[in-house]
């Protein structure tokens, strides 16, 4: 398969700070929720775990010692940040740790053995029209396959834990869509990678979301919050 390189442009605020990143985040989810239970549905070691794309690194903190990691991410801040803070802040010992600054699409770079578990969290709806692409190239280098996808993206869908995020949403679902493109590009989910115009093209909700996992394979399909995990196996 060709590979399909995306160079980077510019990134928001969100995106340019790893740390920002993660308090956001917490506060609009339950992370340590989502990433212990995604961290139970892969098991206890030793597995071979490959994280694409990995972000911070969260899941890491809940992983069994025994188990070898590998994460793959284009953004060098968020890379950075798990090698200075994650590793050592947080104790990490893994069995073993690889991180790669690379595009998830460089699907060449994929060789040697089958990773035991592939991990594909948050990252549909930002990588439309190609979630299909990696989903099967997952498939097919992995034996099992976990995805962990929100089916509430936008404003008016996102219910935040947090009552400061809370009151930003609702004031954001009033907001022209030129100017919500405005605020995405320089604050919120503009990673430099995909654009705008892309991925506000993600319209799936609650049903189609559980359709669409259901279509290429995935037979257990659970509910955390507004977001599915769902599991391929081979």
């Amino acid at each position: 398969m060709q590979k399909q390189v995306e160079i980077p442009r510019f990134r928001s605020i969100l995106y340019r700070s790893a740390w920002l990143y993660n308090a956001i985040t917490r506060r609009l989810y339950n992370q340590d929720t989502k990433f212990l239970t995604i961290a139970l549905l892969i098991g206890k070691g030793p597995k071979t775990v490959l994280d694409m794309p990995c972000g911070t690194g969260y899941l890491m903190r809940f992983l069994h010692p025994a188990i070898e990691y590998e994460g793959v991410d284009l953004n060098h801040r968020f890379l950075k940040r798990i090698r200075n803070k994650e590793l050592k802040k947080r104790n990490i010992n893994l069995k073993k740790i690889i991180l790669h600054q690379k595009d998830i699409f460089d699907f060449d770079n994929y060789q040697g053995e089958k990773k035991d578990v592939i991990i594909i969290c948050d990252v549909l709806h930002h990588i439309y029209p190609k979630h299909i692409d990696l989903i099967n190239i997952a498939k097919k280098i992995s034996h099992k396959v976990i995805i962990c996808e929100p089916y509430a993206v936008k404003p008016k869908e996102i219910s935040a834990q947090d009552k400061i995020l809370k009151m930003v949403i609702f004031f954001g679902k009033y907001l022209p869509k030129n100017i919500f493109k405005m605020v995405d590009f320089f604050f919120l989910d503009n990673d430099g990678i995909n654009s705008y115009q892309r991925r506000s093209q993600w319209n799936h909700n609650k049903k189609s979301l559980r359709q669409l996992f259901e279509d290429l394979g995935f037979n257990k399909i659970y509910t955390l919050f507004d977001e599915y995990i769902g599991i391929w196996e081979q």
